[in-house]
């Protein structure tokens, strides 16, 4: 594979939503900046798209490692803009944000390509970007990377073709991907992939089996309001943001992101190497995208507890409790 390149970060503002105060394991935030967008440039000349926002003037960032977002299906960089970039850059963390190949403001595919690319392909991606984000947060070292539903499985999968920890990254090739300091699953599916999760929503109640499906394989939560709202958020999501997550949810990925013929075929993944970092795993009880069992199962392949949130739904990181989440990943953080 061609040598990694990166582009400059750009100066280009996006806007950014102020942090409400918290109460956290840190008793002090400081006031962001506004994220950059920029793009990563892969070895086959593909871009992907990178939101970057750095840790707050006068936060105590020293030694924390950067935090590189990946999202799953149907989503990209802009869902973690939102609100965890803001919440942990006041906190000292570098925070990226990445769309995947083909997915928001990334590289669109070429004419007739209807997948974005296999678990392998976004694995190596990634391996490519690591080393630069690693570069531009300076001090942090390697980066946690944090895996929201599909990306979460993309994420299991660049840990299994890490190097060991202290190695050098010597290509985007599985075994020499760059080292993490930790990596964490947000409403992740398992490491089984998602044939089990559909077969117990199905005989859990078949009606909302089929809605879901139909969501996805029809995209209808691009259109239906109610659609969006069952498959990614809670009842009590205020009217105004289901309507503007609708908009950016329908406009994100029109390129499926992962080969599904491909995952099945991988699934069940190998048990994570010895050398894996320390892993975190997160779900929502009300989550209609990947339930509880599905949750626990991970935390068990990872040899951790999971982190079960009443009231929180699939988008984790959008829905009306996402303070409760980001507090939580915040707490594991802070003892890496």
């Amino acid at each position: 594979m061609q040598a990694l390149q990166c582009r400059p970060f750009s100066s280009a503002k996006l806007g950014a939503r102020r942090p409400r105060a918290h109460i956290t394991v840190r008793a002090s935030v400081a006031a962001p900046s506004a994220p950059t967008k920029t793009f990563h440039t892969l070895p086959d000349g593909k871009k992907l798209e990178l939101l970057v926002q750095k840790a707050a003037a006068g936060s105590s960032s020293s030694g924390r490692p950067p935090l590189l977002f990946v999202h799953g299906s149907y989503h990209a960089a802009w869902c973690w803009q939102e609100n965890f970039m803001p919440y942990f850059a006041a906190r000292g963390y570098d925070t990226y944000a990445v769309s995947l190949r083909a997915q928001g403001g990334s590289d669109p595919a070429p004419a007739g390509v209807t997948v974005a690319g296999t678990l392998d392909v976004h694995a190596a991606d990634l391996a490519s970007l690591v080393p630069a984000v690693a570069a531009s947060s300076g001090g942090g070292g390697a980066p946690v990377m944090l895996g929201h539903s599909f990306g979460g499985l993309i994420v299991q999968k660049y840990v299994l073709g890490s190097a060991k920890p202290g190695a050098a990254a010597t290509s985007t090739s599985p075994g020499s991907f760059a080292p993490l300091s930790g990596a964490g699953f947000l409403c992740s599916v398992p490491q089984s992939g998602n044939k089990q999760m559909v077969t117990r929503f199905l005989f859990r109640d078949p009606i909302l089996s089929l809605k879901l499906t139909w969501g996805f394989v029809a995209r209808s939560f691009a259109t239906s309001l109610t659609a969006c709202r069952e498959l990614f958020f809670s009842a009590d999501i205020p009217a105004d943001k289901l309507e503007r997550y609708q908009k950016l949810l329908a406009a994100a990925s029109p390129t499926r992101l992962i080969d599904l013929k491909d995952m099945n075929a991988q699934v069940p993944l190998p048990a994570p190497p010895p050398t894996a970092p320390p892993a975190f795993v997160l779900g929502g009880v009300e989550d209609k995208v990947v339930d509880t069992d599905a949750v626990e199962e991970l935390a068990r392949y990872y040899g951790t507890r999971p982190v079960l949130l009443p009231a929180v739904a699939h988008d984790c990181m959008l829905d009306t409790r996402w303070e409760k989440a980001a507090q939580e990943l915040e707490k594991w953080l802070a003892g890496l």
